[in-house]
């Protein structure tokens, strides 16, 4: 939304947290679909000099869900863990697409 339509990058990442919250899931889920949705649009909202194309962002998304679930029970009751899930994806994807670069 903030490379298509100009939006400000913080009401974008806002607006797709909430857009999220109106997706029926399962109650076994509990709350951790919405929690990935969250830890998705942090991770959005890095530089759009950094993805490219809507490859990366799903490649970033991916490790995203991944460390979202090896750290389900790790930090639990910690604040912070969705922010700090984002930073780790975006860093790992750099950290792997300047090794291959």
């Amino acid at each position: 939304m903030h490379d298509k339509f100009n939006v400000p990058i913080v009401v974008a990442a806002a607006g797709a947290g909430l857009l999220g919250t109106f997706i029926p899931f399962p109650r076994y889920f509990k709350s951790h679909p919405y929690s990935a949705i969250y830890a998705g649009s942090f991770a959005g909202m890095c530089s759009s000099s950094l993805i490219a194309n809507y490859w990366e962002l799903g490649l970033i998304s991916f490790l995203g869900a991944c460390l979202y679930i090896l750290t389900m029970n790790l930090f639990a009751g910690f604040g912070g863990r969705l922010g700090s899930i984002a930073f780790a994806s975006v860093a790992l994807y750099m950290l792997a697409k300047g090794v291959v670069a």
